[in-house]
């Protein structure tokens, strides 16, 4: 069954690395109103908290009505209460009743956006520095209403009505159907803003996405992001004086001169081989079944066994499976990892020659794609 994508903000890539905290803030009582599930590819989760370390608690169906009872802000996402530990990301729920007459009023015109990055998902932000993703990715075509708009360093910013921001590289203004419009395949450059904050920084993880119940604590990583784990939160105060210090491991840190003339060992071409066989394989949050559906680390424990190596399930299980080696010295077979030690939300297989195969998000499948500044692993792993 098809997953749905996660817009959590850390949860938020999700779960890429380095998430400002945005804090747990529960709003007051409020009266309970409607609300219609608005996710129409299967299920949807109702979790026992909006918090890490929850729990599958119910399923909702297509357009089954629900009555919110109260709402609450994580990590900059909000959180709709159906009940005593009955949480739903309001991503899946359209509030008010659906089967009211609306108003006669004239409703004005809203500009809107259509993601015009073919090659791969393109990542809604939390603001205009590129710090921080929400975890909500853009596919092909997809298109969303704009509140607000900035331009800062050259770079014009729009803000969606899910309140995260996407820079206008990526997109195309109020043309939904891309008409006469080239797609971009290669990413182009985000400019960050440049500002002196104060910032409290958090290797934190993201919560499960709303979607079918799925094993695994895992969440996908498109092109600039994300599989997320629940891990704790570890907090660190920096104060920085622009956004580029900010995001340099992000957005401006350059691709690693990796070793491509090394040969996979035997045990590290078993693996290549077998990651490669699965190209095509559809991502599947939580797959561990090769030929039908795999997330990331699904495909580095299929791809190990198969060199009789056995791996725990999920990224931050995976990081102890070898010895820590640098990017600029990589060797086929090497598992590369995004994100915190302790905290990582996405990994992949290194093949050589500055490219790797991974699961990349749902709606995708396994592939190969190249290490670029864009989507910098953050360390890597020798197992063979």
């Amino acid at each position: 069954m098809k997953k749905q994508k996660m817009t959590y903000l850390s949860s938020g890539m999700v779960g890429l690395a380095g998430l400002v905290l945005m804090g747990l803030q529960t709003n007051d009582a409020q009266a309970a109103t409607n609300g219609t599930v608005n996710y129409a590819d299967g299920a949807t989760t109702v979790w026992t908290s909006p918090a890490v370390g929850q729990k599958p608690a119910r399923y909702l169906a297509t357009n089954q009505q629900v009555t919110i009872q109260d709402t609450k802000q994580v990590y900059g996402q909000t959180w709709y209460k159906l009940g005593n530990d009955e949480w739903v990301s309001s991503q899946f729920i359209t509030a008010g009743d659906a089967t009211a007459q609306p108003a006669a009023t004239t409703t004005a015109v809203k500009n809107t956006v259509t993601a015009n990055f073919q090659s791969g998902a393109t990542t809604v932000w939390a603001d205009t520095t590129a710090a921080q993703p929400t975890g909500e990715y853009l596919t092909y075509g997809t298109t969303k209403n704009v509140i607000d708009q900035k331009d800062l360093n050259g770079t014009t910013w729009y803000q969606l009505e899910s309140k995260g921001w996407i820079p206008a590289s990526y997109v195309v203004l109020n043309n939904p159907n891309l008409d006469g419009v080239t797609p971009i395949t290669n990413a182009p450059a985000v400019t960050p803003v440049a500002a002196t904050t104060t910032t409290t920084e958090v290797q934190a993880p993201t919560a499960p996405q709303a979607t079918t119940p799925a094993p695994a604590t895992e969440k996908p990583a498109p092109a600039a992001t994300t599989e997320a784990t629940t891990q704790p939160a570890q907090t660190q105060t920096t104060t920085t004086q622009s956004s580029q210090q900010t995001i340099q491991a992000t957005t401006t840190q350059q691709a690693p001169q990796t070793n491509t003339t090394t040969k996979a060992s035997g045990n590290a071409q078993t693996v290549i081989n077998a990651a490669l066989s699965q190209i095509g394989t559809p991502y599947v949050w939580g797959g561990t079944t090769p030929g039908v559906g795999l997330d990331c680390s699904g495909l580095v424990q299929y791809a190990y066994a198969q060199a009789g190596v056995s791996l725990k399930r999920v990224t931050t299980a995976q990081e102890g499976a070898g010895q820590r080696v640098s990017l600029d010295n990589l060797q086929p077979g090497d598992i590369l990892f995004w994100g915190g030690a302790g905290a990582s939300y996405h990994d992949a297989i290194y093949i050589g020659g500055g490219q790797y195969v991974h699961a990349p998000q749902p709606g995708e499948s396994v592939k190969k794609a190249s290490i670029s500044s864009y989507f910098m692993p953050s360390f890597a792993v020798r197992v063979l």
